[in-house]
């Protein structure tokens, strides 16, 4: 579940399953050393444990498969999932992979009433905000919000060169424009913008960069309907693909 989906599914009184220092165990492929890499990183992500090891495999396949490109996550809050991306590169790969952070490192954005559901504007009424859709700040509903110091510390103390570490800070609409010319093919692009016009943006700025093989997430294609319509729209027009199951809420896709 996204982190602002976890939010949402407390208010509404949902499930909500969080990282914490009991996990769980499924047998998943990998499952033994993702559980020790995720351990590393569980104080810095809200992301499912269900959704953690998938994410820790497909980078272990990049690296295993030779599959071209850089690592790239769009709404990364505390660097979580990138430092987990970087703990796999590192016990897989024969090169340090480049790894892309675009963050407003300032929370999420209000949601649009008109294409991203009801649960979303009303939550974003709940904590005091509009639903119109501004590239203004919710309310901090998390904890703290993701800053650049605590990701650039989080990836350094992992042990992941500096030199091999971009942060992209503002919102998607201002920076993808101007940063994603720079970054080359990507090998897997992770999505967690919650809503439409974040979710669309991405797409349309990254997709074409990334290598046939490589994976696509979406993080919150089945928490709200903003999202889900986003990646609809986005293959219907460009090419359809499967809809893997991470969670009940993940989705993610292989690129044809």
């Amino acid at each position: 579940m996204g982190r602002f989906a976890r939010n949402i599914g407390r208010f509404f009184g949902y499930e909500v399953e969080r990282i914490g220092r009991q996990l769980p165990y499924h047998g998943y492929d990998l499952e033994v050393e993702a559980r020790e890499a995720i351990e590393r990183i569980a104080d810095h992500t809200m992301v499912s444990f269900e959704k953690l090891v998938p994410l820790y495999q497909q980078v272990a396949f990049c690296e295993k498969a030779s599959i071209p490109g850089c690592y790239v996550e769009c709404g990364v809050w505390k660097g979580g999932c990138v430092g987990l991306m970087a703990l796999c590169n590192l016990k897989y790969g024969t090169e340090r992979r480049h790894l892309h952070l675009f963050d407003s490192f300032e929370g999420i954005p209000e949601p649009d009433a008109r294409v991203d559901g009801k649960e979303a504007v009303r939550f974003a009424q709940a904590v005091g905000a509009d639903a119109t859709g501004q590239l203004k700040p919710l309310p901090d509903q998390y904890g703290g919000i993701g800053t650049v110091e605590v990701c650039r510390d989080l990836l350094n103390n992992l042990g992941y060169p500096a030199s091999h570490v971009h942060i992209h800070k503002g919102w998607f609409q201002d920076t993808l424009p101007l940063d994603t010319p720079t970054l080359g093919h990507i090998a897997l692009l992770r999505l967690d913008g919650d809503w439409y016009a974040s979710t669309k943006v991405c797409l349309e700025h990254l997709y074409d960069h990334v290598v046939s093989g490589g994976f696509v997430i979406a993080d919150d294609y089945g928490a709200y309907e903003g999202c889900k319509l986003a990646v609809d729209e986005f293959l219907r027009d460009k090419s359809p693909a499967y809809l893997h199951h991470l969670d009940r809420w993940g989705r993610y896709w292989i690129k044809p």
